[in-house]
């Protein structure tokens, strides 16, 4: 028999989807770490009894897999009370004392059932006294006016969802009793026709016994088809989320060789293009020229080293650094050596919390290069202080300079003056799911904050 439902929703999220709008709610057929067993009439299973409130906490299904809306359930008792009540005063007979009795029975019992509804009916004794107490206010309605304690039929419901086993089998029955009294109309009458009281009785208890049986296990059989339906959910949510990280990995491989194949034809044509022309202009003697082709000679020298300058840095910035092998601390540490010992500038490096492998490892690194990069030729700077801080859910990486520092525009970026690297590495931490932050100020040096989760 079915109870109004409150299910637990699990919601796993979708990957790759933005905001919780692409959140999918997976229904809980029952509560988490509860191992359903089957369900029989015959034996009790504590697991199909109450664990908490009678409408909320017990395994059970809603329309339309019910034959109403189990939220409605209380309404049944009401709506029952008031028809008793109606019909009772209408056919009973008596003086004004039984009619007022009558209706103060019916009273006390609606204010009853509307006080355990808010029970905690994890605990047997209290759904034996609370069937105790209502069985004994029916029975006095029915002794004052049989057709007044027709509320009794809801006992189908309620001493189904209330016990399993004996519990159900001896509430059951009795609510049959008085089940039988409203039906041959009193106590009076129940000795009247024995045949007939004991073929009601059996009858009733019978109607009880199957139509509970049967609205459970067919209840159990959709309980169990929406748990086979979240475990299938669940595990297509796996897939997609899988299936996004293939792509995602697919991706960004496909991002490295492109990038690869860039720099490869960035150092075959342009790079060696301008070696070629530095080339042929040195070979020029300066005293084959006079003092103003001499001028230009050395100007467009000048502008060919500058352009092959800037070639092999974007050659250097395409190809992926090597972290072979290495954890990113190791990898940044030797980075920053090799790079203080070409330019001349001071390096220190910190490592805050534990050092974890990340997949965006590399994109710290090319923003690393970058920043060295911006720092040895614009900056003048005299020291650097790099820091990768490990927090619990993501990667700092910091790199500071004593440099002539920039105004930063608000974009991305410093000024013209301060270099056009910046948008580069924003777009890169933009990618790797990270963010980005440049502070500076003129005269103050530079900080460049890289973060990505992880």
């Amino acid at each position: 028999m079915t109870t109004a439902s409150n299910p637990d929703l699990a919601t796993p999220s979708l990957p790759g989807r933005a905001g919780p709008e692409h959140r999918v709610k997976v229904l809980r057929s029952w509560p988490e770490g509860i191992d359903l067993p089957s369900y029989s009439p015959w034996r009790r299973i504590p697991e199909w009894e109450p664990h908490g409130l009678w409408l909320r906490d017990r395994p059970q299904v809603e329309w339309p897999d019910t034959l109403f809306a189990v939220n409605r359930a209380p309404w049944l008792l009401r709506g029952m009370l008031v028809l008793g009540l109606i019909l009772g005063q209408a056919t009973m007979g008596g003086h004004l004392g039984a009619h007022l009795w009558a209706a103060a029975l019916t009273v006390v019992l609606a204010g009853w059932v509307e006080w355990w509804q808010r029970w905690d009916l994890s605990t047997l004794g209290r759904r034996l006294l609370i069937i105790a107490v209502q069985l004994g206010l029916i029975a006095g309605i029915i002794t004052v006016s049989p057709i007044g304690g027709i509320i009794i039929w809801t006992h189908y419901m309620v001493c189904g969802t209330f016990f399993t086993g004996f519990g159900l089998l001896t509430s059951l029955a009795a609510s049959c009793v008085l089940i039988t009294a409203v039906q041959v109309g009193g106590f009076a009458h129940l000795g009247g026709s024995w045949t007939l009281t004991v073929g009601l009785f059996l009858f009733d208890l019978a109607i009880g016994i199957g139509s509970i049986a049967m609205a459970n296990r067919r209840e159990e059989a959709v309980l169990r088809r929406n748990e086979t339906t979240r475990q299938l959910l669940i595990e297509q949510h796996r897939n997609e989320e899988l299936q996004e990280q293939l792509i995602a990995q697919a991706r960004e491989t496909g991002v490295r060789d492109e990038r690869a194949r860039l720099a490869r034809e960035l150092h075959d044509t342009v790079a060696q293009g301008l070696v070629a022309v530095v080339t042929q202009l040195e070979a020029i003697p300066d005293d084959a020229l006079d003092v103003s082709a001499r001028h230009r000679v050395a100007n467009a020298k000048a502008l060919a080293r500058e352009g092959l300058g800037e070639a092999r840095r974007a050659v250097n910035a395409l190809r992926p650094p090597a972290l072979d092998g290495v954890a990113l601390p190791d990898a940044v540490r030797r980075m920053l050596d090799d790079w203080s010992s070409v330019n001349g500038i001071a390096g220190a490096l910190t490592v805050a919390g534990e050092p974890r492998e990340l997949a965006a490892d590399p994109e710290l690194v090319r923003v690393l290069q970058e920043a060295l990069s911006n720092v040895a030729r614009h900056a003048s700077a005299g020291n650097v202080a790099v820091s990768v801080d490990y927090l619990d859910d993501e990667v700092l990486l910091d790199i500071h300079d004593d440099g002539v520092g920039f105004a930063v525009d608000g974009t991305d970026g410093p000024s013209e003056a301060g270099g056009r690297g910046l948008p580069g590495m924003a777009e890169r931490m933009r990618l790797a799911g990270g963010s980005f932050g440049v502070e500076s100020e003129p005269g103050a040096g530079c900080v460049v904050t890289a973060v990505v989760p992880g």
